[in-house]
């Protein structure tokens, strides 16, 4: 079997031997067979090869009909990346995940394929009869992925602000064939969240405003129950800021809380990570 080329051997070629280094190495693929959107970073020191650099990508993977610079941060109400489009096409499609679908266009709803892992790991811990809330739910592809592993479960409640994200949703539970299982809600977590109590399982997926439900979030779950916490920590330290959160919120709240795993979920930035604590939590006696 011949050796797969990368990136850098399709443009390396084009670009001056100087900047091989800053020349992505890699990039994610949202999409499945039937078509995929392609997103990538360059940085500025590649500006005038950003079109060769999509165009590569576009011959490494002939599923992709169209290709994305992401530009910056998330920001702004909804938490979504800008894109430059690199190489123009449809931007809807449906990325085949662990056998499940997820219809999205990301540059309307935040969407990443680098969570499948950590969506499946946390689709293990379900049992049966448990109802999730799922507040920032996007698409739904926590919702998705649970439901798929741990059919039993009776209800996920996702809530979500960003009503293209939401319409999504709607769609995606129609997709998956889970009508009745996922309860979606279009509105604000911090209005909404406050309507349940005594779940089993909450997910804060969110790792940028999570630490804002974090307490909401610990008078949610029943005696027992279970919050999964993200949050971003340093090399250094990856899960110090996320654990102080739980242990000031916790004895805020006279609760105990009993940190079960911790899991550092993905790269996030530079020498940042993505994290995730799975707290159990009990009341005091």
């Amino acid at each position: 079997m011949g050796i797969v080329p990368t990136l850098k051997d399709f443009v390396k070629a084009l670009v001056p031997k100087e900047l091989w280094d800053k020349i992505p190495r890699s990039f994610d693929v949202v999409g499945s067979r039937s078509g995929a959107v392609a997103i990538v970073e360059i940085p500025p020191e590649l500006e005038d090869y950003k079109v060769v650099i999509g165009e590569a990508i576009m011959k490494l993977n002939r599923h992709v009909r169209a290709v994305l610079r992401r530009v910056g941060a998330r920001e702004g109400e909804f938490r979504l990346y800008k894109y430059e489009v690199l190489i123009p096409g449809p931007t809807e499609v449906v990325h085949k995940e662990d056998g499940y679908l997820i219809r999205v266009d990301p540059t309307k709803a935040y969407f990443s394929p680098r969570d499948q892992g950590d969506r499946e790991d946390i689709a293990r811990q379900v049992m049966p009869g448990e109802v999730i809330l799922y507040p920032f739910a996007g698409v739904g592809p926590y919702a998705v992925a649970i439901l798929k592993r741990q059919p039993l479960a009776r209800l996920v409640i996702a809530i979500e602000l960003n009503e293209y994200a939401y319409n999504y949703m709607l769609s995606n539970i129609k997709l998956n064939k889970l009508e009745g299982k996922v309860l979606p809600l279009l509105g604000d977590a911090a209005n909404l969240m406050g309507l349940f109590h005594n779940v089993d399982r909450v997910l804060l997926t969110l790792p940028l405003g999570a630490h804002k439900f974090l307490k909401q979030s610990l008078t949610c779950v029943k005696n027992g129950g279970f919050v999964h916490f993200y949050h971003l920590g340093t090399e250094e330290d990856p899960f110090g800021e996320a654990g102080d959160l739980v242990e000031k919120y916790c004895h805020e709240l006279g609760l105990n809380c009993l940190v079960i795993n911790r899991r550092i979920v993905r790269d996030y930035a530079p020498h940042i990570f993505k994290v995730r604590l799975d707290i159990r939590v009990t009341n005091s006696v």
